[in-house]
């Protein structure tokens, strides 16, 4: 987890600009600046834990600032040796500056990990800007006039102009109706995200800027359309390698256990010393005894962290938004940040199961879009769902997570834009690929931005590229068995997880029971919208600052709306 800042324009560059990164880079700074750009990092040492891995650093032609992990940095170095290159530091920071000055953005193919990065042609003044395919690493833009900024956080971007970006309301209003932004689009207007698997290039001289995808593992449909017992115990084996890989770093790492499979499988292949698990008092977000399990079986210690319930939500989620500045997902950020107070006491590695539901095809969603009913507490959200023809309709309902008629400015761009992303054809097809690509990429950005607000470093363990690699070639029908969800996860746990844990039809995934303290906080909220400058921007005679059950999250997404605007936004 480290920070990258980059400069060109007329405003001086100044080193406190770097303050927002941090957090994300404690460990150390660096600066490379000439008369044209400025490059800034901020630091989380896990390879090589030396000074000679402050960034940027620097070769006869190129300039690089990097934020990731290159899991076969050697494998890669072992390359450049036979090509006469051989790299004089142990870190994977000179692996991908000396591999990019040999061989360009054709580097990329042989890399396994994830990346966000800029490099600088020194010679032809080109800088480029770089993201791994799954957009696990994040990076943004901005191009106005002459000037081009980029950064790992929006935040910090924000630090280095002196005037600041309009709203863009449309993505405003595709957060307020299903708390994700679609594409390139942030709240701001021209501040831009590099897309996973996007290469952005500038060209300093010109003022052009051009880009272009590089990588899309699940742009196209899978075609295997059937498996068996051999394919099952090779994908196995080639998962569990996979996980053992991405624990490379010279710091020791954890990993959080839920008790659903994809975590648990992360685990037990990881066997660390200790592995992290939240939970409430409530039953229904409680799944310690199943983390218990899995932990258990391996000698694994486990360490349960009760989250917070008695708080101000209005102050903690103004203090979360400091961090948080590209919003998207919900409520998890509230036992997450708890759980990762703890963490970072030891540990700055810190491996999840993230990416596991895209891949295995495990939400519910599918089977409520396609007319099943697969748990006797999804009956109500069965019905309503029914009430509309179109699987592709019923799977757009069930993603709205806000009230629309709450937001003055709202704009109906925001559904066009859903059912754009979520695109036609096969709906099973189009409904996996829409939360492999859109819902998994704002699951990752909220990972990267609430580790990076504690110093860790998250790692999807799932997510490594030979595993994206053998599940993408599945058939969209041979992964999701509505009857039957997350068939694939359990047959391949199997032998590796405890039966109580692959048995289990009641996982519903990091629970909060976000509807529960809304109710304990409405007077507050109530106080804190109606006091916002930003209150105009709301129809304060339609919203309910009560929840309806205790999962509603169209309040709490109301306060996280407001608070980044009472932050970010220039007004």
């Amino acid at each position: 987890m480290c920070g990258i800042l980059v400069q060109h324009g007329d405003e001086p560059f100044h080193h406190k600009q770097l303050e927002a990164l941090r957090r994300r880079g404690p460990d150390a700074v660096g600066y490379w600046i000439n008369r044209d750009i400025a490059l800034a990092h901020a630091r989380l040492s896990i390879l090589g834990l030396d000074e000679r891995g402050t960034e940027p650093i620097e070769n006869d032609t190129h300039v690089l600032a990097y934020n990731g992990e290159i899991y076969n940095y050697l494998d890669v170095n072992r390359q450049l040796e036979s090509a006469s290159i051989h790299p004089r530091w142990s870190g994977d920071t000179e692996t991908l500056l000396q591999a990019w000055s040999t061989w360009g953005d054709k580097s990329l193919e042989s890399l396994e990990g994830f990346w966000a990065f800029v490099v600088y042609d020194k010679r032809a003044k080109i800088l480029t800007l770089v993201r791994d395919p799954l957009g696990v690493k994040p990076l943004y833009y901005l191009h106005q006039n002459d000037t081009f900024l980029a950064a790992s956080t929006i935040a910090s971007l924000l630090a280095l102009t002196q005037k600041r970006p309009g709203l863009d309301f449309v993505g405003l209003s595709e957060y307020a109706q299903y708390q994700l932004t679609f594409g390139s689009r942030t709240f701001l207007a021209g501040v831009h995200r590099v897309m996973p698997g996007e290469i952005v290039t500038y060209d300093l001289a010109s003022n052009t800027l051009s880009k272009r995808i590089y990588a899309a593992p699940f742009a196209q449909p899978g075609e295997q359309g059937s498996i068996d017992d051999t394919w099952i115990a090779e994908t196995r084996s080639i998962m569990a390698e996979a996980c053992r890989a991405s624990r490379v770093g010279d710091v020791p790492f954890t990993t959080t256990c839920s008790g659903g499979i994809d975590s648990s499988l992360v685990t037990r292949w990881t066997s660390p010393e200790v592995a992290y698990h939240a939970n409430y008092s409530d039953p229904e977000c409680n799944e310690t005894f199943y983390a218990q399990e899995v932990a258990r079986g391996i000698g694994t210690r486990l360490m349960v962290v009760n989250a917070r319930e008695d708080f101000d939500l209005v102050a903690a989620v103004e203090s979360l938004i400091a961090d948080v500045d590209d919003p998207c997902a919900g409520s998890v950020i509230l036992p997450l940040d708890d759980l990762l107070a703890q963490v970072k006491r030891r540990y700055k590695i810190l491996l999840t199961g993230t990416g596991g539901d895209e891949l295995f095809g495990g939400y519910t969603r599918y089977a409520l879009a396609l007319g099943h009913c697969p748990q006797d507490s999804y009956r109500s959200a069965h019905a309503r769902l029914m009430a509309l023809a179109s699987p592709l309709d019923r799977f757009e309902s069930f993603h709205a997570k806000g009230d629309t008629s709450w937001y003055k400015f709202y704009d109906s761009a925001a559904r066009k834009n859903f059912l754009n992303a979520l695109g036609d054809g096969d709906p099973l097809e189009a409904m996996l690929r829409f939360d492999r690509t859109v819902f998994l990429h704002g699951l990752l950005t909220l990972d990267d931005r609430m580790t990076g607000r504690h110093g860790i470093e998250g790692r999807p363990s799932l997510l490594h590229p030979r595993i994206v690699k053998r599940i993408a070639e599945l058939s969209a029908k041979t992964v999701v068995r509505p009857t039957d969800l997350k068939w694939l996860g359990r047959a391949i746990g199997y032998g590796v997880l405890p039966e109580d844990v692959l048995g289990r039809q009641d996982k519903m995934g990091f629970t909060t029971p976000i509807g529960t303290f809304v109710a304990n906080n409405a007077s507050r909220i109530r106080e804190a919208i109606q006091a916002s400058p930003f209150r105009d921007l709301y129809d304060l005679s339609r919203v309910r600052f009560t929840a309806e059950s205790k999962w509603s999250r169209d309040v709490f997404g109301l306060l996280m709306l407001d608070c980044w605007l009472r932050r970010y936004s220039a007004r």
